[in-house]
């Protein structure tokens, strides 16, 4: 191997590994949670989790494959994240002030509560994105995954203690609360790393460097916002007008699918700077040429992978009625979720291949598009057919994007290769006109 695919196969294992802690500390988390509260105690924990987890997208909002692209100031995306994150943190909970809230379905009380302890973990989610990107931009991800081991491990020692302290679904406030000290760990640790890679940790507050980089991230970030907005609409949809146990089932199976679809995100995470690498080559058909192939590459890589995993978690999914038995509504939606590994995990390779290409405008406009036809979707579908409906959209919406993106992609390539063309037999034409004069 040489040694760029010796930089990507290392720090997508690091990942894979810290996905493997992490992923095995939530699954801890997940079991305990099922067991000791069962559904419906799962279903408010699925809440409370959902509804912070969505302001986690708007405190990245794609800076950091900017950051990459220009090289910016770190410090000043430091200050950004610092103050977006207290931004998002008061306008999280302004908003739950208008969800309505119920007795056996909507946000209760407990999780209305839950939800405003839970909001640091925006802010804090915002420090641990800006430390990951210096690990990206040096490919030291075993330096991030340290840290978010050690964090995990702080988070699960606290979950079990609280899990087993406490009888009443009250318990399910001290299992968040254990997981925003985890994270607390994590930020710190990486913070850490930062300073000891990079020196002194400065913040930053230039306005100057923060617009431009506000506005060349706006086209990938509203992308993301897109992405993240059809991904979980089905779960506010769910938790407004379906029965808190209901949500339970579903986000149970929903945290079983989230587990594998990590993978390319890791994958990709170690492709994305050597695609920017190959954007700085001057000669533009070798570009194209080496794009093409390492996207082809990566495309089997990630084919093979999802196949296999799709298998796995098919065959796997009745074991989830040994956490409880109550859960055995959530094996058949798991099973269609994991029809759409395939999707996933190909449209990643896609958007990030586009990003790359520089052509986030469009992406946005395909996200923002299928984004709209998700939520109306859902808004249509899930209360007649609850978490049945919501699984069979949540794969038909990814299948449509990954089409969509394919297309685009492909267009975008054949036109690199059609100007390269139309360059060397213009060159090509100019020699001989020279050698004719020279006659």
């Amino acid at each position: 191997m040489s040694l760029t695919q010796w930089k990507v196969a290392w720090n997508t294992l690091s990942q894979l590994l810290g996905k493997v802690v992490g992923s095995g500390v939530m699954l801890l988390v997940s079991i305990l949670i099922a067991r000791e509260f069962g559904a419906p105690g799962y279903g408010d924990f699925t809440k409370i989790t959902t509804f912070v987890a969505f302001f986690y997208l708007l405190v990245d909002f794609g800076l950091n494959a900017v950051y990459l692209q220009r090289k910016s100031d770190w410090a000043t995306l430091l200050g950004m994240r610092v103050v977006g994150g207290a931004v998002l943190m008061f306008i999280a909970i302004a908003v739950l002030s208008f969800l309505p809230q119920g007795e056996t379905q909507g946000y209760t009380g407990l999780v209305r509560l839950g939800i405003i302890l839970f909001t640091p973990t925006i802010l804090i989610q915002g420090l641990i994105v800006s430390a990951n990107v210096i690990f990206q931009k040096r490919l030291r991800y075993d330096l991030a995954t340290l840290a978010l081991t050690i964090g995990n491990i702080v988070a699960v020692v606290l979950v079990w203690g609280t899990v087993y302290g406490l009888s009443s679904r009250v318990g399910v406030i001290g299992v968040t609360t254990s997981l925003l000290l985890g994270l607390c760990v994590t930020a710190i640790v990486s913070l850490f790393f930062v300073r000891q890679t990079e020196g002194p940790i400065r913040i930053s507050f230039d306005r100057r460097v923060g617009k431009a980089l506000f506005m060349a991230a706006l086209p990938l970030g509203l992308t993301l916002l897109f992405n993240q907005v059809y991904f979980r609409i089905d779960s506010f949809v769910l938790a407004l007008t379906r029965s808190t146990s209901e949500v339970g089932f579903y986000g149970l199976a929903y945290k079983m699918f989230e587990l594998p679809i990590v993978i390319p995100t890791f994958f990709m995470n170690s492709v994305y700077p050597l695609l920017l690498a190959q954007q700085m080559t001057q000669d533009v058909g070798r570009r194209t040429y080496e794009t093409k192939k390492l996207l082809n590459k990566s495309c089997i890589i990630l084919c093979l992978t999802s196949f296999v995993l799709s298998l796995a978690v098919w065959f796997a999914a009745p074991l989830l009625m040994y956490i409880r038995p109550e859960f055995a509504p959530s094996i058949p939606l798991l099973r269609i979720l994991t029809l759409g590994l395939p999707f996933f995990f190909l449209s990643s390779l896609v958007m990030w291949a586009l990003i790359a290409l520089g052509k986030q405008i469009t992406l946005a406009v395909i996200y923002g598009a299928l984004m709209a036809l998700t939520i109306v979707s859902d808004v249509l579908v899930i209360p007649r057919y609850g978490a049945i409906g919501a699984a069979w959209i949540t794969v038909g919406s990814e299948g449509l994007v990954l089409l969509l993106s394919s297309l685009y992609l492909r267009t975008a390539l054949r036109y690199s290769t059609e100007v390269t063309k139309e360059s060397t037999n213009d060159k090509s034409t100019n020699m001989q006109m020279n050698d004719e004069m020279l006659e």
